[in-house]
């Protein structure tokens, strides 16, 4: 044990001084030996599982058994977890078997580019032997593509998280998990675009991390230009291969027949004899074109016979279980044995995310099913038009005000599978009558109430009213995040959690602001962040306009593991600066936005929007929209106007000299309303001229 802590000594200091030594590095890639170091920072098992795996890996290798366990090819049953957000990260079942493809023919030595292997290295390339398959049969025994699809957030800046959205045994399975990005939390420069665990970490964890446009050759990753070796580096962690300069300077990935490195090769692919001056290293220099360095993925082709040996080592120790991955028993189990793949009845999907529209406006939808190859579709659409279809993308009408269903149902001839999103369309009314000054302090009726939305991305805890704390009255908003901690924290509870405010006619309004009380404490982490953005478009897009993240954040003095209840002094007050950016605007409407890890609890309370509002007149004048029609007229014509609040209106209708022919004046209530101009007026050219108070607005008339 003193030996091995010694070794994962000397490759924490190795690691943090080779870090500094990547500053020009385009990509810090691999995070594999870092999330090693931080699993065995918090438990000790990990390290003792690594070190177990070492002994076994050196006398299974001095035995010769690795040479002849080699010649027969192990099979792997692989799932692959795409987490997406909507997004191109949700890549195609196509782009997933290309990087299987580049798998099987790497880890054999099939690839065709190992004609670019130096002659030197040559005599030291290896096959490790394995094969790997997409599993036919998941873990409750039924029909799967080996492939599945989840809808999160947590696809951006993935680290470990992902995992716990869905995970399958590691004894049966290699999981791979594809995201959107990875976030690098070392400090280091550049862009993490995978990760593995070594074998000896935890069951939950067990498995591969890439980025989705790293995944393959085809697809999203036709441009990375990294010819689907990501997968196949990070494959070599999982099978117990370290970075092939030993995380350290003139480290030791414990290979033989790999010469020592000074460091990670930062270029996209050196001139061969690349030589340092490691102990070792001449005559033939860095084994760069070795796919656990660091190159680009068109310089890689090849293992060593010796990284082989250990692969074979990893895949016959019961560490991690990866001996039961290829036996003939758990090939049966997973369908992996090499009998054709079944066809699967599909699975109906969609992204499940509301979509806030104005009326009259249209909706793409996009068929997201997996599982098995869709033949036939049917869309219904409650309150759409059409009102059903049977496209993959349909685009959808809406045009009247309402919160409407939406159904998929997929079949194929395996079976048929339906998916219906309650609330999946809101519709919002084209005229706005909610004016400032505006108050919520959350005090009645059943939330979501007047008009609000609110909205958890993976259907987690979210949102709601409580009356434990409240800066005004006995009510207010919250999100209980303590209970996500105490019971047991999930990924799929970090959100983002949103609300959605009603939607204000600001026609008329200068100086628009909004204050609010907040209350919140933080448990153990700063990266918590609160926004409040704004939407002209009925909440099609928003405009980020206030942030507070981390220490700033909370109302508290310090971390609080507790759970929250704030007191009268833990509230304060936030001011939401607009500018001149929401002024005179005629539907706006305000997102609040919690991100969160295992934080605690979040409260607001006492919403108030203001700002200087013009009068009646001026609010009309702004949004009448007068429309002329028909124009030129041999016959009626119609003037059609909108008031945005009641008050007094006059119409007149003159002659080119500007004589008054006809007028018209009332008190009007709020709403649209059409003025019908005298049929009997002569030919010619007339001004008709609409008056609200002191504000007119004159547009040109031609009657034939």
């Amino acid at each position: 044990m003193k030996k091995f802590l010694l070794i994962a000594a000397l490759l924490t200091s190795g690691l943090f001084k080779n870090a500094s030594a990547q500053g020009q590095l385009s990509h810090d890639k691999c995070h594999a030996e870092i999330m090693f170091q931080e699993a065995a920072a918090k438990d000790p098992q990990v390290l003792q599982n690594r070190e177990a795996l070492e002994h076994f890996t050196e006398e299974y290798i001095n035995s010769g058994a690795a040479s002849r366990a080699s010649s027969v090819v192990k099979v792997i049953p692989v799932v692959v977890h795409v987490v997406h957000y909507g997004g191109a990260e949700n890549i195609s079942k196509a782009q997933i078997e290309d990087q299987i493809r580049v798998l099987n023919e790497d880890f054999q030595r099939l690839n065709p580019d190992t004609v670019n292997t130096p002659a030197a290295f040559v005599p030291v390339a290896g096959n490790a032997g394995v094969e790997f398959r997409l599993a036919q049969i998941d873990p409750d025994g039924n029909c799967t593509d080996g492939v599945t699809r989840i809808y999160s957030p947590l696809t951006y800046n993935a680290r470990n998280n992902v995992k716990s959205l869905r995970c399958w045994p590691r004894e049966k399975y290699l999981n791979m998990w594809v995201v959107n990005s990875i976030a690098n939390v070392n400090g280091s420069p550049g862009m993490v675009i995978g990760f593995a665990q070594f074998p000896g970490g935890a069951d939950s964890t067990d498995g591969v991390v890439i980025k989705y446009d790293y995944m393959g050759t085809i697809g999203a990753a036709a441009n990375s230009q990294n010819a689907g070796r990501t997968a196949t580096h990070e494959v070599g962690h999982w099978l117990n291969l370290r970075h092939i300069w030993g995380d350290a300077t003139c480290g030791t990935d414990y290979v033989n027949d790999t010469p020592p490195h000074y460091a990670a090769n930062l270029s996209n692919c050196p001139t061969w004899p690349s030589l340092s001056n490691c102990s070792g290293n001449a005559p033939n220099g860095d084994m760069f074109t070795n796919y656990m360095d660091y190159t680009n993925g068109p310089c890689q082709n090849m293992f060593s016979a010796g990284q082989a040996a250990r692969m074979q080592a990893t895949l016959n120790s019961s560490v991690s279980s990866r001996n039961n991955l290829w036996s003939s028993l758990n090939l049966a189990a997973t369908g992996t044995s090499g009998t054709p793949a079944p066809l699967c009845a599909p699975v109906a999907d969609f992204i499940p995310k509301p979509i806030l529209i104005c009326q009259g406006g249209s909706v793409q939808f996009n068929d997201a099913s997996w599982g098995g190859d869709v033949t036939s579709r049917t869309w219904t659409f409650n309150g759409g038009t059409p009102a059903t279809d049977t496209a993959a993308n349909p685009m959808v009408m809406y045009t009247t005000p309402g919160v409407y269903d939406v159904t998929l149902t997929v079949n194929n001839a395996t079976g048929s599978n339906s998916k219906t999103i309650p609330g999946k369309v809101v519709v919002n009314p084209s005229s706005v009558s909610n004016l400032i000054p505006y108050n919520e302090g959350f005090e009645n009726g059943t939330w979501p109430f007047n008009d609000y939305y609110a909205y958890n991305a993976n259907g987690g805890n979210t949102w709601t009213t409580t009356s434990v704390a409240a800066s005004q009255g006995t009510k207010s908003l919250y999100i209980y995040n303590f209970l996500n901690v105490s019971t047991g924290y999930q990924a799929n509870d970090k959100g983002p959690d949103e609300f959605v405010t009603p939607a204000f006619n600001l026609t008329g309004v200068t100086n628009a602001s909004m204050t609010f009380d907040l209350a919140c404490a933080l448990r153990d982490t700063t990266t918590d962040k609160l926004s409040v953005a704004y939407s002209f478009n009925c909440g099609q897009t928003w405009t980020v306009r206030y942030t507070r993240q981390g220490i700033p954040l909370q109302t508290t003095t310090a971390f609080l593991a507790g759970n929250f209840i704030p007191n009268s002094s833990q509230w304060r007050t936030e001011t939401v600066s607009f500018g001149n950016t929401i002024n005179n605007k005629a539907n706006v409407r305000f997102r609040f936005e919690f991100t969160h890890e295992s934080s605690n609890n979040i409260y607001i309370d006492n919403i108030n929007l203001n700002g200087t509002v013009s009068g009646v007149n001026e609010i009309n004048a702004a949004s009448a929209d007068m429309n002329i029609y028909p124009n030129p007229s041999k016959g009626l014509t119609y003037v059609d106007f909108t008031m945005a609040a009641a008050g007094d209106v006059q119409i007149d209708v003159m002659d080119i000299e500007g004589r008054v022919v006809s007028t018209f004046s009332d008190f009007l209530p709020e709403g649209d309303h059409q003025y019908t101009m005298n049929n009997e007026l002569a030919s010619g050219v007339y001004l008709v001229r609409l008056t609200f108070g002191n504000n007119s607005i004159t547009k040109k008339a031609i009657i034939k």
